[in-house]
C-alpha cells in the first residue's frame, strides 16, 4: 500500500521533487516511466511538427522569442545592456573583516574629533543633566512646600472649626445640666 505522499508523487511526476530523493521505492518508479517513455514512438505527423520548430533538434532547443515593437533608442540600450561584461567582484578590502573594523575604528576616531573630546562633552552633558535635575528638584521642592502650608492651613482652619463646634456642644450640655439633675432626683 503506497503512501499519501508517494502517491500524489506518481500522479504528478514532476521532475525535481524533493519525495524521490527521500524514497528509493519512487524513484526507482520515475526512472522507470523515463525509461519507458523514451521506447514509445511518436506518431509521425507530431514527429515532423517538433522537428519544423526552429533549434528544437538541437540538444538544447532554444525556441524563438516574439518580438516586440520598441522605439530604437530603447532597443540599442537594451542590446548594449545584454553586451555589458559581467560585474566585477567586489575588492578584497570590502569582503574583510579586518578591513571592516579598521574602517568602523578610523570613523569613530574621525567622529570623536570633529565632535570633540568625549571626556569633556561627557563632563558637559553631566553638568547640564545636573542643572535640569536641581532646578526640577527646586520646583518640586516648591509645589511640596506649598501643599504642605495648603494641607497644614486646612488642618488647622478644621481644627479651629471642630474646637468652636465642641464650646459649642460643651455649652449647650451644660445649660442642660439643670434640668438634668432635676429629673434624676
Amino acid at each position: 500500500m503506497l503512501k499519501p505522499a508517494c502517491r500524489q508523487f506518481r500522479t504528478e511526476l514532476a521532475p525535481g521533487d524533493p519525495h524521490r530523493r527521500s524514497c528509493p521505492a519512487c524513484s526507482a518508479y520515475a526512472a522507470a516511466m523515463e525509461r519507458a517513455a523514451f521506447k514509445v514512438p511518436l506518431p509521425a505527423r507530431l514527429r515532423s511538427k517538433l522537428r519544423a520548430i526552429p533549434g528544437a533538434a538541437s540538444p538544447s532547443p532554444r525556441l524563438p522569442l516574439p518580438q516586440a515593437a520598441l522605439p530604437d533608442p530603447l532597443r540599442d540600450r537594451l542590446r548594449g545592456l545584454a553586451r555589458r561584461p559581467a560585474p566585477r567582484p567586489l575588492p578584497s578590502w570590502v569582503r574583510t573583516s579586518r578591513y571592516a573594523v579598521a574602517a568602523s575604528y578610523l570613523m569613530a576616531v574621525l567622529v570623536g574629533l570633529t565632535a570633540g573630546n568625549p571626556v569633556q562633552l561627557g563632563r558637559q552633558a553631566a553638568g547640564r543633566m545636573s542643572h535640569v535635575v536641581s532646578e526640577r528638584l527646586d520646583v518640586w521642592e516648591s509645589t511640596v512646600r506649598e501643599r504642605v502650608g495648603e494641607t497644614r492651613r486646612s488642618l488647622e482652619n478644621s481644627l479651629d472649626s471642630l474646637d468652636d463646634r465642641v464650646d459649642e456642644l460643651s455649652q449647650s450640655i451644660r445649660s442642660l445640666e439643670p434640668l438634668i439633675t432635676r429629673r434624676i432626683r
